[in-house]
């Protein structure tokens, strides 16, 4: 997870200023989008988000699924506070979060404006 955020910080660094990054909170379902099928989504669809800054859009779309009532049956929603983690069990969705702030590619606080 760690080499994917070193990644990503490769690509945009010397270009931060230059960048807009957009996230589509839709049809948000448990396994990776790149994955050949499609499952349920794990919570309605929660709309489109921009920023500048990746780490801060990325926590927003993570805490904004965490907060979402769960369309998973069985579970209460007050019980699943990081969706994919109840899901995959071995998987922590904070840690390129985490690192992607400490390496200065961005910062995980942000503010959301409605438009």
């Amino acid at each position: 997870m760690e080499r994917m955020t070193e990644y990503a910080y490769g690509v945009v660094k010397g270009r931060k200023k230059n960048i807009c990054y957009i996230n589509f909170v839709l049809n948000v379902t448990p396994d990776c989008d790149c994955a050949s099928w499609s499952d349920m989504p794990l919570v309605p669809d929660l709309g489109i988000l921009a920023s500048t800054d990746p780490v801060a859009l990325d926590q927003a779309c993570f805490d904004l699924v965490s907060k979402a009532p769960s369309l998973v049956s069985g579970l209460p929603a007050a019980e699943i506070t990081d969706k994919f983690t109840a899901r995959w069990p071995n998987t922590c969705g904070t840690v390129q979060l985490t690192y992607g702030e400490s390496l200065g590619l961005g910062s995980r606080e942000y503010k959301l404006k409605k438009v």
